[in-house]
């Protein structure tokens, strides 16, 4: 095993030389996924595999998409498992499937909204009276139940002849 420092739109290794390539929570931070997915059918020998856990979102309001903070609290970068899947055929790969998925309850989002651990939403809540706040919060959490969880991507770059 090898550990390297570098961007993960341009991968420090060779092509063709890796045989597992595994990341847990990144590509969602990284504005050109397109060339993600293909750095990661680059880097990978044929038949090499990757899995990848990242979060994933589906109707994400506008506001968190363009809070530079919610972006680099791993939410506002997110892509629907559609478009992750997609992207991962696109670039190559194929057997592309999700293994996993961890969907958050709706009191595990209602606590991480109360606990302000979100960059910037501390803002959004001060100068609220705390019944308001309270109804932002229950808002902020109806509307994300369903709507963000954590998948395992698993694919594979094909053999040459297949």
């Amino acid at each position: 095993m090898e550990v390297r420092h570098g961007l993960i739109e341009r991968l420090p290794v060779e092509s063709a030389s890796v045989d597992w390539l595994i990341s847990n929570c990144v590509i969602n931070l990284s504005q050109e996924k397109v060339r993600v997915f293909s750095e990661i059918q680059r880097v990978l020998k044929p038949g090499g595999q990757m899995l990848v856990s990242d979060i994933v979102v589906k109707n994400l309001p506008d506001w968190l998409r363009r809070n530079d903070r919610l972006y680099a609290a791993c939410v506002g970068g997110a892509i629907s498992e559609e478009e992750y899947l997609a992207g991962l055929r696109h670039a190559g790969l194929i057997d592309v499937e999700v293994r996993n998925r961890f969907v958050y309850e709706a009191s595990q989002i209602k606590a991480f909204f109360q606990s302000e651990e979100i960059p910037g939403l501390k803002e959004i809540l001060d100068g609220h009276s705390v019944q308001n706040r309270e109804n932002m919060i229950h808002q902020m959490t109806r509307n994300a139940v369903g709507n963000v969880w954590s998948a395992e991507f698993y694919a594979k770059k094909p053999v040459k002849g297949n």
